[in-house]
Protein backbone atom coordinates (compact mmCIF):
# COMPACT_ATOMS: atom_id res chain seq x y z
CA UNK A 1 0.00 0.00 0.00
CA UNK A 2 1.44 3.30 -0.54
CA UNK A 3 0.31 6.69 -0.30
CA UNK A 4 -0.45 10.34 -1.36
CA UNK A 5 0.73 13.34 -0.02
CA UNK A 6 -1.77 16.59 0.24
CA UNK A 7 -0.52 18.86 -2.45
CA UNK A 8 -0.15 22.58 -0.26
CA UNK A 9 -1.57 24.51 -3.63
CA UNK A 10 -4.86 23.36 -2.29
CA UNK A 11 -4.66 24.45 1.05
CA UNK A 12 -7.68 26.59 0.99
CA UNK A 13 -9.69 23.52 -0.23
CA UNK A 14 -9.13 21.88 3.44
CA UNK A 15 -10.98 25.17 4.63
CA UNK A 16 -14.26 24.60 2.81
CA UNK A 17 -17.13 24.21 5.56
CA UNK A 18 -18.33 21.54 3.21
CA UNK A 19 -16.35 18.86 4.37
CA UNK A 20 -18.49 19.04 7.33
CA UNK A 21 -21.30 17.49 5.26
CA UNK A 22 -19.14 13.72 4.85
CA UNK A 23 -16.94 14.37 7.99
CA UNK A 24 -19.33 15.19 10.52
CA UNK A 25 -17.39 16.43 13.76
CA UNK A 26 -20.97 15.55 15.83
CA UNK A 27 -20.79 11.72 14.89
CA UNK A 28 -17.30 11.72 15.67
CA UNK A 29 -17.96 13.40 19.25
CA UNK A 30 -20.34 10.89 19.76
CA UNK A 31 -18.97 8.35 18.45
CA UNK A 32 -15.92 8.99 21.01
CA UNK A 33 -18.36 9.35 23.78
CA UNK A 34 -18.75 12.55 24.26
CA UNK A 35 -15.57 13.48 26.06
CA UNK A 36 -14.41 16.01 28.21
CA UNK A 37 -10.83 15.83 27.40
CA UNK A 38 -8.39 18.55 28.91
CA UNK A 39 -5.81 18.37 25.96
CA UNK A 40 -6.20 17.13 22.69
CA UNK A 41 -3.66 16.46 20.43
CA UNK A 42 -4.72 16.65 16.21
CA UNK A 43 -1.98 14.97 14.45
CA UNK A 44 -2.12 16.46 10.60
CA UNK A 45 -4.04 19.56 11.61
CA UNK A 46 -3.74 20.73 8.21
CA UNK A 47 -5.09 24.53 8.57
CA UNK A 48 -6.92 23.49 11.95
CA UNK A 49 -10.31 23.25 10.65
CA UNK A 50 -11.24 19.97 13.05
CA UNK A 51 -8.92 21.37 15.68
CA UNK A 52 -11.58 24.40 15.79
CA UNK A 53 -14.25 22.12 15.53
CA UNK A 54 -13.20 20.23 18.35
CA UNK A 55 -12.17 23.33 20.60
CA UNK A 56 -16.07 24.05 19.85
CA UNK A 57 -17.00 20.70 21.46
CA UNK A 58 -14.57 20.77 24.21
CA UNK A 59 -14.27 24.08 24.93
CA UNK A 60 -12.10 23.58 28.54
CA UNK A 61 -9.60 21.81 26.45
CA UNK A 62 -6.19 23.04 24.99
CA UNK A 63 -5.82 21.55 21.31
CA UNK A 64 -2.38 21.11 19.89
CA UNK A 65 -2.99 21.69 16.25
CA UNK A 66 0.03 19.42 14.67
CA UNK A 67 1.11 19.47 11.49
CA UNK A 68 5.04 18.96 8.71
CA UNK A 69 3.80 21.49 6.90
CA UNK A 70 5.02 25.60 8.04
CA UNK A 71 2.50 26.67 5.87
CA UNK A 72 0.03 25.31 7.26
CA UNK A 73 0.91 26.36 11.17
CA UNK A 74 1.24 29.78 9.40
CA UNK A 75 -1.90 29.99 8.11
CA UNK A 76 -3.68 28.66 11.59
CA UNK A 77 -1.45 31.61 13.25
CA UNK A 78 -3.04 34.28 11.10
CA UNK A 79 -6.50 33.00 10.70
CA UNK A 80 -7.48 30.97 13.72
CA UNK A 81 -9.03 33.06 16.52
CA UNK A 82 -8.39 30.26 18.73
CA UNK A 83 -4.59 30.77 18.17
CA UNK A 84 -4.75 33.64 19.71
CA UNK A 85 -7.09 33.24 22.31
CA UNK A 86 -4.87 29.98 23.29
CA UNK A 87 -7.12 27.54 22.56
CA UNK A 88 -5.22 25.97 19.66
CA UNK A 89 -1.94 25.88 19.99
CA UNK A 90 -0.14 25.26 16.64
CA UNK A 91 2.66 22.60 16.14
CA UNK A 92 5.02 22.16 13.67
CA UNK A 93 5.90 18.15 14.01
CA UNK A 94 7.80 15.34 11.81
CA UNK A 95 5.47 12.88 10.51
CA UNK A 96 6.40 9.97 13.12
CA UNK A 97 7.28 12.59 15.71
CA UNK A 98 5.54 15.66 18.03
CA UNK A 99 7.56 17.49 19.98
CA UNK A 100 4.95 17.57 22.81
CA UNK A 101 5.80 15.56 25.99
CA UNK A 102 4.38 11.70 27.03
CA UNK A 103 1.45 11.20 28.13
CA UNK A 104 0.06 14.81 27.37
CA UNK A 105 -3.03 14.27 25.56
CA UNK A 106 -6.55 12.93 26.90
CA UNK A 107 -7.75 12.28 23.07
CA UNK A 108 -5.83 12.35 19.70
CA UNK A 109 -7.18 12.95 16.53
CA UNK A 110 -6.15 11.37 13.39
CA UNK A 111 -8.99 12.99 10.44
CA UNK A 112 -8.04 11.89 6.88
CA UNK A 113 -4.32 11.60 7.34
CA UNK A 114 -3.80 7.55 7.37
CA UNK A 115 -3.38 7.63 3.19
CA UNK A 116 -0.75 9.99 3.33
CA UNK A 117 1.44 8.43 5.90
CA UNK A 118 5.10 6.93 4.90
CA UNK A 119 4.80 4.87 7.84
CA UNK A 120 2.12 3.80 9.72
CA UNK A 121 3.03 1.88 12.08
CA UNK A 122 5.69 4.76 13.60
CA UNK A 123 2.65 7.49 13.70
CA UNK A 124 0.33 5.17 15.41
CA UNK A 125 2.99 4.43 17.98
CA UNK A 126 3.67 8.25 17.72
CA UNK A 127 -0.26 8.80 18.63
CA UNK A 128 -0.15 6.15 21.54
CA UNK A 129 3.05 7.50 22.85
CA UNK A 130 1.01 11.08 23.38
CA UNK A 131 -1.67 9.88 25.06
CA UNK A 132 -2.30 9.17 29.15
CA UNK A 133 -3.27 6.34 30.79
CA UNK A 134 -6.90 6.11 29.65
CA UNK A 135 -6.72 8.38 27.24
CA UNK A 136 -8.15 7.96 23.46
CA UNK A 137 -7.84 7.63 19.95
CA UNK A 138 -10.34 8.64 16.93
CA UNK A 139 -8.68 7.53 13.58
CA UNK A 140 -10.90 8.74 10.39
CA UNK A 141 -10.01 7.91 7.11
CA UNK A 142 -11.46 7.30 3.09
CA UNK A 143 -13.01 4.34 3.34
CA UNK A 144 -11.21 1.02 1.29
CA UNK A 145 -14.42 1.74 -1.64
CA UNK A 146 -15.62 4.21 -4.35
CA UNK A 147 -16.22 7.37 -3.58
CA UNK A 148 -17.55 10.78 -5.38
CA UNK A 149 -14.16 12.43 -4.34
CA UNK A 150 -10.80 11.42 -2.37
CA UNK A 151 -7.51 9.28 -2.75
CA UNK A 152 -7.03 6.69 -4.93
CA UNK A 153 -8.00 2.88 -3.74
CA UNK A 154 -4.94 2.00 -4.01
CA UNK A 155 -3.86 4.24 -0.75
CA UNK A 156 -6.78 3.45 1.06
CA UNK A 157 -6.62 1.27 4.35
CA UNK A 158 -9.24 -1.39 4.79
CA UNK A 159 -11.07 -1.27 8.27
CA UNK A 160 -9.23 -4.56 9.30
CA UNK A 161 -5.34 -2.98 8.21
CA UNK A 162 -6.60 0.02 10.62
CA UNK A 163 -7.49 -2.30 13.01
CA UNK A 164 -4.07 -4.15 12.52
CA UNK A 165 -1.75 -0.89 12.98
CA UNK A 166 -4.27 0.03 16.14
CA UNK A 167 -3.38 -3.49 18.11
CA UNK A 168 -0.12 -3.80 17.01
CA UNK A 169 0.98 -0.09 18.26
CA UNK A 170 -0.50 -1.19 21.85
CA UNK A 171 -4.23 0.49 21.95
CA UNK A 172 -7.28 -2.03 23.21
CA UNK A 173 -11.08 -1.33 22.68
CA UNK A 174 -10.77 -1.02 19.31
CA UNK A 175 -14.33 -0.21 17.79
CA UNK A 176 -15.36 0.69 14.05
CA UNK A 177 -18.02 3.10 14.52
CA UNK A 178 -20.48 2.97 11.20
CA UNK A 179 -21.42 6.66 11.15
CA UNK A 180 -19.98 7.98 8.25
CA UNK A 181 -20.73 7.29 4.69
CA UNK A 182 -17.45 7.69 2.97
CA UNK A 183 -14.99 6.92 5.52
CA UNK A 184 -14.10 4.58 8.18
CA UNK A 185 -14.05 6.07 11.65
CA UNK A 186 -12.63 4.20 14.54
CA UNK A 187 -12.08 4.95 18.26
CA UNK A 188 -9.42 3.25 20.21
CA UNK A 189 -7.85 3.33 24.37
CA UNK A 190 -4.53 3.34 25.58
CA UNK A 191 -5.18 1.89 28.52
Amino acid sequence: MGYVKFDIAKLERLNDPGRFDTLKPDAMWVALGEPTPRTIVEIGAGTGLFSAAFSERAPGATVYAADVEPVMIEWMQKHRSEVASGRIVPVLAEETHVPLEDGVADLVVMINLHHELVDPAASYAEAYRLLAAGGQLLVVDWAHADTPKGPPLAVRATRRQLEQYLSAAGFSRIVAHDVLDWHELLTAWRD
